[in-house]
């Protein structure tokens, strides 16, 4: 394969990647589908900020999200569907055709670009590499015969570590192919030349997310104002959820201003509300609020995101890439703000099918210390407690 083939192929490949990993929204058909269709318009108007700013693979990434909610997702996942008002599915009709499927399309092809150039650098730097080293082998082997081929051989192999074989599976990208473009089947044989983001490291304290965020700005009071409402259930050593709404600031920063708790029925390891998400998304709409994450105590253990939590919290930030789930665990005096890495988090969870509690491996991370929020004392928080 020559050198043009090989990078025309990670490009598509790398495209490919994104499409099945990062746009496939999470859909859960006891969350009213309403929510879905309110809070997905601010996936296209991040997705034009980042148009407009020439933040191509965000953008990309974004509209295509939209697309395949609306196209896939909620047609074939949700009880609701044919229930949604003519109204608005030709509302989401119009977006997709005269802006977002265009924009993706054109996106597609320069990252196509981009990414052909990216490799071309990446595979000259690698034979530059490899020539120096032969150079270097051949004086060194004509001065003294020791066996230094095989560790050459492994430095070399180093450098190309993040091209390793993908798997795949269904593939997402019929929803932008309006050309014969064919992304193809690709051979069983590790090929160095397909791209794979999860064997990218990731940070261990802050959030290593490629995407931009928003700041969140978080009222001073939010922990001890929700430790008060759940104080009952942490004396019980029951878990206490509620839902962070709020608004955007002038500067289109976005700042939490209430917590929304629903009915819910709490236990040692988790918390439900399935039957109860109507009235609490119903209340936030109601309000003109943004659900920005979610909140909830560990009553009896350390902060951290269990797979259950990590479930829930997907659908949040894939429809507002800077929603937060924030930690409270009143035994260790410890709260902490937590977002899902892009690069493995999201492609993990959104993969899984398992419910319940269940295992991942956490490195890379699948989550980490948010980066983009600061707490406000000029903010109050609001507690609504729909359990009363």
């Amino acid at each position: 394969m020559s050198l043009s083939e090989e990078a025309n192929k990670f490009s598509r490949d790398k495209v490919q990647w994104l499409l099945e990993n990062q746009c496939r929204i999470p859909v859960r058909s006891t969350t009213p589908i309403s929510y879905y269709y309110k809070t997905a318009d601010n996936l296209i108007e991040q997705a034009d900020h980042y148009f407009t700013t020439n933040q191509f693979e965000q953008s990309f990434i974004l509209y295509s999200r939209y697309i395949t909610l609306f196209v896939e997702e909620l047609k074939q996942h949700h009880r609701d569907y044919p229930n949604v008002s003519i109204n608005d599915r030709e509302r989401v009709k119009d977006i997709i055709r005269t802006k977002a499927l265009p924009r993706a399309e054109e996106l597609k092809d320069k990252l196509k670009e981009k990414y052909i150039r990216e490799y071309e650098e990446k595979q000259k730097t690698i034979d530059e590499y490899e020539e120096d080293n032969l150079k270097i082998t051949t004086t060194t082997l004509s001065c003294a015969p020791i066996n230094i081929q095989h560790e050459n051989k492994l430095t070399s192999q180093q450098l190309t570590d993040n091209y390793v074989q993908l798997p795949l599976t269904h593939i997402a990208s019929s929803l932008l192919s309006t050309t014969n473009d064919n992304f193809g089947q690709m051979s069983n044989k590790p090929d160095k030349t397909t791209y794979d983001y999860s064997q990218e490291t990731a940070t261990n304290s802050i959030n290593p997310n490629k995407m931009l965020y928003r700041q969140i700005s978080i009222p001073n009071d939010i922990t001890l104002k929700f430790l008060q409402v759940a104080e009952q259930n942490t004396a019980k050593n029951v878990y206490t959820y509620g839902i962070l709404a709020g608004n955007k600031k002038e500067n289109n920063e976005y700042m939490i201003t209430h917590i929304v708790i629903p009915k819910q029925n709490g236990g040692i390891n988790s918390c439900y509300i399935e039957k109860q998400e109507e009235e609490m998304f119903e209340y936030i709409s109601n309000n003109n609020l943004i659900t920005l994450g979610w909140i909830h105590t560990h009553p009896n253990e350390r902060v951290f995101l269990s797979s259950i939590d990590l479930h829930r919290h997907i659908l949040y930030q894939m429809l507002i890439q800077e929603a937060i789930a924030i930690v409270i665990s009143p035994k260790f005096n410890q709260t902490e703000i937590f977002s899902m890495t892009d690069d493995r988090g999201i492609p993990v969870i959104s993969a899984c099918q398992m419910s319940d509690i269940h295992q991942h491996v956490n490195h890379p991370p699948l989550y980490v210390i948010s980066s983009h929020t600061n707490y406000d004392l000029d903010l109050e928080c609001k507690i609504i407690d729909l359990r009363h």
